[in-house]
């Protein structure tokens, strides 16, 4: 049996009926306190489920170590795009210098390889 969390929360939106196993689902990713009471309406373990979120939402403890998991997501989001431009940068500067090389082994004066290339003489000069 294979749950989709987008295809649950989809037929949630709509206003399906939902099965127990997707409304236990669903339960723990709704932020609203009104969503939570209303799916757990009419079965006593849902609503037991919910007033533990509602305690846990009030705990201070609990809401800092939420807070503290989210910024560290969003840092690590960052970090993983800044290595992704890192790498796209060195790699268009590799197959800069690739192309240098090819156009030194055949023979092109180095003021021409810097215009073709955006790589500086010095660095041209470098790869000899």
């Amino acid at each position: 049996y294979h749950l989709s969390f987008l295809q649950v929360y989809k037929k949630y939106k709509k206003g399906l009926e939902l099965t127990k196993l997707e409304k236990e689902m669903l339960i723990l990713r709704l932020r609203k306190i009104e969503e939570i009471d209303a799916l757990a309406k009419g079965d006593v373990e849902l609503m037991e489920v919910a007033n533990e979120l509602k305690r846990l939402s009030l705990d201070i403890n609990t809401v800092g170590l939420y807070d503290a998991a989210e910024e560290n997501e969003k840092m690590m989001n960052s970090l993983k795009a800044e290595g992704e431009r890192d790498g796209i940068k060195k790699g268009a500067n590799n197959e800069k210098k690739s192309i240098a090389k090819n156009l030194l082994k055949d023979g092109l004066p180095i003021p021409k390889i810097s215009e073709y290339t955006g790589l500086s003489q010095k660095q041209i000069t470098m790869l000899m």
